[in-house]
Formats: C-alpha cells, structure tokens, sequence
C-alpha cells in the first residue's frame, strides 16, 4: 500500500499512521513547506528521497495535491459569467 497524506491539524493526528499508510501535514503550510515537510517525515521513515519533490516506498511521486484551499469570502467581491 502507497503512503497517503492527511491534513490535519497539529496533535490531532500522528505524524505517521502505519495502519492506515498516512502521513498527517499540517493544513496550513504553502506548497514549498508542505514538501519539506513530507520529505522530513519520510526520511524519518528512512525512506530514500530524491533530490526534488516527496517519494513514497514504492518510488511514486507522493500526491500532495489533495488540499483544496479554502475559497475566500466577501460580500464586496461577486463574480458572474456571462
């Protein structure tokens, strides 16, 4: 089974759920950081990473794409499509 990643807040989740394969990331974190910290939690996993991006123990590029940003609000700003 390939790791996945969770966003989860801080102490909600662990770092690393073997049961599941999950790794937790904070929600919050840009994409440069949420890669750094993929890669540190799998190093700590002792799981080779190459020198660019987040490998899983198979050597598939982990997806770190699940996130969906959080869509702004205001009563100010209306968008319409014609």
């Amino acid at each position: 089974m390939c790791i996945r990643v969770r966003f989860a807040s801080i102490g909600t989740a662990p770092l690393f759920d073997a049961v599941t394969q999950t790794i937790a990331l904070p929600p919050d974190l840009g994409h440069e950081h949420t890669v750094t910290a993929a890669r540190a939690i799998l190093s700590e996993l002792a799981v080779p990473q190459p020198r660019f991006g987040a490998r899983c123990f198979c050597g598939e590029p982990l997806d770190l794409s699940p996130r969906v940003p959080q869509q702004r609000r205001s009563n100010e700003q209306v968008m319409k499509h014609v």
